[in-house]
């Protein structure tokens, strides 16, 4: 099984690019420490 963590991710849209890639391939997404953005940012 293939994880991908992102530690203390600061651009949205690369983090939203790689949660959709996890999405679609059925892979874990682990988002640790402070986020450089709230999730509710669009």
């Amino acid at each position: 099984m293939v994880k991908v963590v992102l530690i203390n991710p600061q651009i949205p849209p690369n983090t939203g690019n790689i949660a959709r890639t996890c999405a679609a391939t059925t892979t874990q997404l682990h988002l640790v420490g402070p986020l450089g953005f709230e999730i509710s940012d669009r």
